[in-house]
């Protein structure tokens, strides 16, 4: 930041009477008056609070909204939540029945594979309108072995920061580029895909040995984190 220096001339007027009453004598200055010339320092903005305001300007932001229901259904987008993120809450023991999951679909009903929320848990969130080539989103498809469930429908600016262990989850990611291994520790397939909102970029692909290895590119972005697993992963760059 710069320091900016304030150079202060002060100047002493002596006022002398010239009416025939005795001069007056000048009058020292009030040294309790004196004001700071340093200037209020405002905070700088996180690496998380800056990738919030790209996340706004680049995907739209909207009021979050809840749903629920049971079994089989859609979920319509409003205009303004064409990219968004969504979490979904199912009753447990849901993964019992094979048609458990939920995904996404364009407008013009084509399926998007990043809106995929496929797991055995018994909660996950994925971003989703991310990949500019794939057209806006449509809806949310429930599957009917999903049982009763909620979705909560969000912007992507209320996504966390990626963190150093996780879930199926969807995050933010402000940092740096950096060669990463995420791993499950029950060697469960993870899956990551890396979203920079101008061209579809899928950085890190799930390896045969069931990690995601690969380049975690420079932010602001937004990381999809897809797994078999319950178990949860772990990100390092070796």
């Amino acid at each position: 930041m710069k320091r900016v220096t304030f150079v202060l001339a002060v100047a002493t007027v002596t006022a002398v009477s010239l009416s025939g009453c005795q001069a007056q004598q000048p009058t020292a200055p009030d040294s309790s008056a004196t004001v700071s010339s340093t200037p209020a320092q405002a905070d700088e903005p996180t690496a998380q609070e800056s990738a919030q305001v790209w996340a706004d300007e680049t995907f739209g932001t909207f009021t979050a909204f809840t749903v629920t229901g049971s079994g089989a259904d859609e979920i319509i987008f409003p205009d303004d939540a064409k990219a968004g993120f969504y979490t979904i809450t199912w009753a447990p023991g849901h993964w019992v029945n094979e048609d458990s999951y939920a995904q996404v679909y364009g407008e013009d009903g084509t399926f998007h594979e990043a809106g995929t929320t496929d797991y055995m848990g018994d909660s996950a969130s994925v971003a989703y309108g991310l990949d500019p080539t794939a057209g806006p989103a449509g809806w949310i498809g429930v599957e009917a072995g999903a049982g009763d469930w909620s979705v909560t429908v969000s912007p992507i600016s209320a996504l966390p920061p990626l963190p150093e262990t996780g879930g199926y989850d969807a995050y933010l990611y402000a940092g740096a580029e950096q060669p990463v291994v995420f791993s499950s520790t029950n060697s469960g397939r993870v899956n990551v895909q890396q979203f920079n909102g101008i061209d579809p970029t899928d950085s890190i692909l799930p390896q045969q040995d069931f990690t995601a290895v690969g380049t975690l590119l420079a932010g602001p972005s937004v990381v999809n984190v897809q797994r078999d697993s319950v178990s949860p992963w772990t990100r390092s760059t070796n």
